[in-house]
């Protein structure tokens, strides 16, 4: 539910304002900065052409005039965030959904920067409130399980990656997961076929791999592991030889 607009009065001579108002109709005041837009076209223009100091100063800029700008603080909470600094990507993230709590993407971005922080009840929470808002957003099914599964709630994780894969079959770490969490649940079946469909695209997730070779292991399929075991070391050779020269 949208939070409640409440409206408000001018500064200059107290005329009653609706909440959506951008200057006063009694004396023509700005109540918000009017080149705002402008100002963060610049900061995507400044960031577009790499120059990243000034696109967060014209985003700096926004929230010294409205702090609780949505698109600003996403934006900037999107640079700190490639820049690692994790608490201050969070702390805009949360400002941006305070005053838009549907924002999908701001609920997202906040549970990816809380998952790389390390609180996963935190994040668990961000991206249930992502599916509240569209649960068939399949990058939010994806991240909550990962989520849970760090967490320890494999059952819940599995049914998400599930979900994921269901709305998106090449997510293929999702199949990785869930032949993990089978592995886990000893459902060794389930975890080899997992397993299987995780390599079934030209570039699949080579630490299946290795899983199946200890599945043909443990049943005594010697052949059957080095095979696998072959794969994955000629795989990870083409990867090798795929990385650029140190100069």
């Amino acid at each position: 539910m949208l939070k409640e607009q409440v409206a408000t009065r001018c500064s200059r001579c107290g005329n009653t304002l609706a909440p959506e108002d951008n200057f006063c109709s009694e004396c023509g005041f700005f109540l918000r900065d009017p080149w705002i837009d402008q100002r963060i076209l610049l900061a995507l223009v400044y960031r577009g052409n790499g120059r990243s100091q000034e696109s967060r100063h014209a985003l700096e800029r926004v929230l010294d005039l409205d702090p609780g700008h949505v698109l600003a603080n996403h934006l900037l909470g999107t640079m700190y965030f490639h820049e690692g600094i994790l608490d201050v990507a969070i702390k805009h993230y949360t400002r941006a959904i305070a005053d838009a709590p549907d924002f999908l993407l701001g609920h997202y971005d906040l549970g990816v920067a809380l998952y790389h922080r390390g609180d996963m009840l935190a994040a668990i929470h961000a991206f249930r409130r992502c599916l509240e808002i569209d649960n068939h957003y399949n990058a939010a099914h994806y991240r909550l399980a990962l989520a849970l599964f760090h967490a320890g709630q494999l059952q819940e994780a599995l049914r998400h990656f599930q979900d994921a894969v269901m709305l998106t079959p090449e997510y293929l770490m999702a199949h990785y997961h869930m032949g993990v969490i089978y592995e886990r649940l000893g459902d060794v079946g389930a975890a080899e076929h997992a397993f299987e469909r995780s390599l079934e695209l030209e570039v699949g997730e080579v630490s299946s791999l290795y899983h199946l070779a200890a599945i043909r292991k443990a049943r005594g399929d010697e052949a059957g592991a080095q095979e696998y075991l072959t794969r994955a070391r000629n795989f990870a050779r083409a990867q090798r030889a795929e990385l650029p020269a140190l100069v």
